[in-house]
């Protein structure tokens, strides 16, 4: 099947060469010499590519695209300019074009953006498709895992959730035990009811007991009003109560009565309430072992623990990592409307590094990453710190020639300066050609611009 693309451009001449380079590279070409007559092909034909000038007589470029890239998600945009204007070429790409090319355009240049462009777009269609793909064999409600551990806790959970019983999450800080609760939640009967989530460690001890059971006006100083507790909104529902290692004993006695026979007494009164509620509990510390410190009631353990679910820690299922890199990237794109991407030499660090802060701190260093990423392609200087420090093997070209390290020597300026070099080589070899250029160094077309804008390189004319 043909692939048409919109040709949107007041200069006849270029125009007519343009449409005729594409036509004898297979393409279909619709031409449209204003913004006006643009609007109407872009509403009526599926158009899978625009070039787009950026000078036009009834509009601008820019306005074009940033009214079009939220509209037409799946069209291929690229701007182009006689001026050269990196700061509009900037712009453009930040509103969602995919490259961006300078006039003169040579006949060359054309076929290889476009053609990029088009293994693009088919590969983001295949992703997309991959992704539908996985997520129905590998995602349950937002779980992310392929690993065997994972799949034992889905089939867990599917098996167990619409049994009305109490269940005990365990697992590291960070391994996804609100979102394995809320799965449970949602596989069950009471997916309809409310899902009321308690964190026991937030809340200090002498307030938990008004915060779970709530309490009547007056029961204690500033009880202005009658407040209903987190067991009574639960009611029909789940009652997740996080980090149950952190209650005192006190409450703990209270919360025995409330999972053996589902009531309760406000603060303040003698007046019995009872609330249907299915309660999930979850802990990053062993209860088990606090049972023989004395610190947790073996009632309530054995009440809580009718049915055990481990969460294991991201070290031990690392074929999962890819996948919650890209469900985290694919959020993050849609929380910055701006495209990640990260090399295969780079996950693969992702994947060996111990994360012990587990699903929370690889969420966390995506986030950092991606908010320093100046090029969108994921670079492990944007990571944090300490995951940067664990790998000890830099990426760094060697010149061949010794360096004399003298007293005024500077690492970071002489690798810079190494840097400049070899994109001005490539950009003399290629005849100043970028989309060449870049192939060649082995970057993205947008990473090379930026470099360009960095080093302050000058176009030879």
């Amino acid at each position: 099947m043909k692939k048409t693309i919109l040709l949107v451009e007041d200069n006849e001449k270029f125009r007519r060469l343009t449409r005729l380079t594409l036509q004898k590279e297979g393409y279909d070409v619709i031409e449209a010499e204003t913004g006006k007559n643009a609007e109407k092909h872009m509403k009526s034909e599926n158009i899978d590519l625009v070039l787009l000038d950026f000078l036009l007589p009834d509009t601008t470029g820019l306005k074009l695209l940033e009214k079009w890239a939220p509209t037409f998600p799946d069209t291929v945009f690229i701007p182009c300019t006689a001026y050269g204007d990196i700061e509009d070429a900037v712009k453009a790409m930040k509103m969602g074009a995919y490259d961006y090319l300078t006039k003169p355009i040579k006949a060359d240049e054309l076929k290889v953006v476009i053609k990029r462009a088009f293994e693009m777009k088919h590969l983001k269609k295949e992703n997309k498709e991959l992704k539908q793909a996985v997520q129905q064999k590998y995602d349950l409600h937002g779980m992310i895992g392929k690993s065997p551990k994972m799949q034992e806790v889905y089939s867990l959970i599917e098996r167990v959730a619409k049994q009305d019983i109490t269940i005990l999450l365990e697992g590291e800080s960070g391994t996804g035990k609100s979102r394995g609760a809320y799965a449970v939640h949602l596989e069950s009967t009471r997916k309809l009811g409310p899902f009321i989530k308690v964190n026991c460690a937030a809340i200090p001890s002498n307030l938990l007991e008004s915060e779970l059971f709530g309490y009547e006006k007056g029961a204690f100083t500033g009880a202005v009003r009658s407040q209903e507790g987190k067991c009574a909104a639960a009611d029909k529902g789940t009652l997740f109560l996080d980090e149950i290692g952190e209650i005192s004993l006190d409450v703990q006695a209270k919360l025995l009565q409330f999972t053996q026979d589902k009531t309760f007494t406000p603060l303040g009164t003698a007046k019995e309430i009872s609330s249907d509620v299915r309660i999930i509990a979850a802990t990053n510390r062993n209860l088990s072992e606090m049972v023989q410190n004395g610190e947790f009631r073996e009632d309530l353990y054995y009440r809580l623990n009718i049915i055990g679910i481990k969460l294991p820690p991201l070290r031990e299922r690392i074929e999962d990592i890819p996948l919650l890199v890209e469900q985290f990237l694919a959020q993050f794109e849609e929380e910055h409307t701006r495209s990640y991407s990260i090399s295969k030499s780079l996950l693969t660090k992702l994947t060996s590094y111990p994360w012990p802060g587990n699903i929370r701190e690889l969420q966390n260093a995506l986030s950092r990453a991606t908010v320093l990423s100046r090029s969108g392609q994921l670079i492990l200087d944007d990571f944090p710190e300490e995951i940067q420090n664990h790998f000890s093997e830099k990426e760094v070209e060697t010149p061949e020639a010794p360096i004399e390290l003298t007293d005024d020597f500077s690492l970071p300026e002489h690798l810079e300066k190494v840097e400049k070099e070899v994109i001005e080589t490539a950009l003399t070899s290629e005849n100043g050609n970028q989309a060449r250029a870049a192939e060649a160094l082995g970057i993205t077309r947008q990473g090379l611009l930026y470099k360009i804008r960095k080093h302050k390189i000058l176009r030879k004319k």
